[in-house]
Formats: C-alpha cells, sequence, structure tokens
C-alpha cells in the first residue's frame, strides 16, 4: 500500500503517504473534559450507496466491489485515535448469525501493528472501550464475550425494557439512560460520556446511529470515502436514515485526496468534512 495519495483541497497537488494519513491528525487530543470530540465515517458510491440487501444475507452488507484494503487501512487509523467506539445493538445481532462486517477494531492482524504500537506511545489503552446504542435492548450477551477484556456501556432510554436491562447488568454492562423514551438522545448521551473520563469517540454505527449524532449536533468531523463507482440497485442504505433534519446540517470540505489505485478500474475520494458555523 506504499503508494501516495494526492490532495486536492487545499493546496492541491501535494502528494501523502497512505499509511499515517488520518493518524497525523491527532484525534485524541482534540476533545475537552466537558465536550469529547466525536467523529464517524463511512464508504460509499458515488450515487450514494452505503449498504446493500444481497440474496444470501438476512442484513445489508457494504458492497463487495466497493469494500477495499486501503479504505480499510484508514478505517483502522481511526479506530486507533479513539478511546470509545459507538456501535449498535444491530452489530452484535449481526455477530450471532455470521453476517457481522469483521470484529471491532483495533484489528490485530500484523500489518496493523504499527497502530496499536502508536496507541500505546500515545498513552491511550490497548483498545478502545465499547458503547452500545439500543432502544430495544436485544443484544445477545454471546456476542459480547470477544470484546470482554473491553469496557462495555449500553445505552438506552429512560423507558427501555427492565427486564432485559437487569439482564444486562447482572452479566456486569453498564447501562447509562440518555434520553426520556426508549431511543437515545446524543444531546443526554455525549454529557454523560464525557462525564465518565471519555476524549475522543468514534461512531462506526450504521445511518440511524449517525442520524442520532446529527440530530443532536455532536458530530465534529465526517471522514467520508466515496467510491467512484455507480453500484444501482432499489435495496440499499445511505448516510443517515431519520426524520428531515431541521435545519439542514452543513457540512464544510476540510480536506480532500485521490487515490487511483482503488477499487480497481475506478479509485476513490478521501473527504474530510466538518460542520458549518
Amino acid at each position: 500500500m506504499r503508494t501516495p495519495v494526492t490532495r486536492l483541497f487545499p493546496s492541491p497537488g501535494e502528494q501523502h503517504p497512505l499509511e499515517g494519513l488520518y493518524l497525523q491528525h491527532q484525534l485524541h487530543t482534540r476533545g475537552q473534559p466537558n465536550r469529547p470530540f466525536v467523529y464517524s465515517n463511512f464508504i460509499t458510491t458515488l450515487d450514494g450507496r452505503i449498504a446493500i440487501g444481497v440474496s444470501d444475507r438476512t442484513t445489508h452488507t457494504i458492497p463487495a466491489a466497493a469494500g477495499n484494503p486501503r479504505d480499510w487501512r484508514l478505517y483502522q487509523e481511526l479506530a486507533g485515535q479513539a478511546d470509545l467506539l459507538i456501535t449498535s445493538g444491530r452489530f452484535y445481532r449481526q455477530s450471532i448469525i455470521g453476517e457481522a462486517q469483521d470484529i471491532l477494531p483495533v484489528d490485530s492482524q500484523p500489518v496493523f501493528a504499527d497502530i496499536r504500537d502508536w496507541r500505546i506511545g500515545q498513552g491511550l489503552r490497548e483498545q478502545p472501550d465499547i458503547a452500545i446504542l439500543s432502544g430495544s435492548l436485544d443484544i445477545p450477551l454471546t456476542a459480547l464475550e470477544p470484546y470482554r477484556e473491553r469496557r462495555i456501556l449500553v445505552i438506552t432510554g429512560e423507558a427501555a425494557d427492565q427486564t432485559k436491562l437487569k439482564k444486562l447488568q447482572e452479566h456486569g454492562i453498564e447501562v447509562i439512560h440518555a434520553g426520556a423514551d426508549t431511543q437515545v438522545d446524543g444531546s443526554v448521551m455525549i454529557p454523560a460520556l464525557a462525564a465518565r473520563g471519555y476524549r475522543s469517540i468514534y461512531a462506526i454505527a450504521g445511518p440511524a446511529v449517525f442520524h442520532t449524532l446529527l440530530q443532536a449536533r455532536v458530530v465534529d468531523r465526517l471522514y467520508l470515502t466515496i467510491t467512484q463507482q455507480l453500484l444501482g440497485g432499489d435495496i440499499f442504505d445511505t448516510l443517515t436514515k431519520g426524520p428531515l433534519l431541521t435545519p439542514v446540517q452543513g457540512m464544510q470540505l476540510v480536506n480532500l485526496y485521490h487515490d487511483p489505485y482503488a477499487p480497481a478500474n475506478a479509485g476513490q475520494l478521501f473527504g474530510i468534512f466538518e460542520p458549518g458555523a
């Protein structure tokens, strides 16, 4: 992967190694004691597909044509800077039936050893903690076993099912109430996580969770990989899922890189966006 990407904005024409491209952002230093730095990322096709329905799966999946090792490297670099990962109950239900994308980062493969070493050198724990957003609390406990060495939090609303909640607590899972209904209110959740010492929060869940964060106006940065592909299809997911955002969330371009090396016969753009003033 030691082929460079070209920065298009700002100062177009500069080339940068892929390895370390996102680590240099030092996201773990950007949070404040009362306000963690919250960031997310997605990979999408030119026609806006982040996931599609396929005949041999019960849940949607990232298009095989779009996923590639170069984007995956940057995904791991973003995880390397987090002290907390935001996930959803859906990921663990997918894990049980063998349809999860992968294990939660940071990946243990040798190719990512430099990211793990970087974390330790920066004073971060070996792996980020995990927060699971869930209104239903349908979280298979067996799917949590690979992550029991990490701190696991479940975040839900005040009206969540008490029987399911008690079962989670009996298995050593800390539950945070953030929201008056069953659903999570991001504006309540983020201060609660700040109070627990978290400073850099990486949201790796799907469009519903991303919508929750946008609605609460707590997203500080979006990393968006755009593969230069047109996929089509009738069953797909886009970046957000939920009611119209009012007012619309404007995003300003911070950086844009061009990577001509993947996916094959296409290429991709690495965009970095922050909320407008």
